[in-house]
């Protein structure tokens, strides 16, 4: 992995971090894994409810908009 820019604020690396996590998942998907395939694979391993996976995915592009706005 990269190291993440010296001087950043810990708001700027993490929407870093949190847009290469998105990007990493787009990536998958444009090579044609699905992402309910993805989401499957996530609850097989961690037995999470499909729900609560859907919310994180969710939640990490919400972050990642959310502060590459400001």
């Amino acid at each position: 992995m990269k190291k993440i820019e010296e001087g950043k604020t810990t708001g700027e690396k993490l929407v870093d971090l949190f847009s290469k996590i998105w990007e990493a998942l787009e990536e998958l998907q444009n090579r044609g894994i699905p992402k309910r395939l993805l989401i499957l694979y996530i609850q097989d391993k961690t037995k999470l409810p499909k729900r609560d996976i859907m919310k994180v995915l969710d939640a990490i592009l919400d972050f990642k908009n959310e502060f590459q706005r400001e």
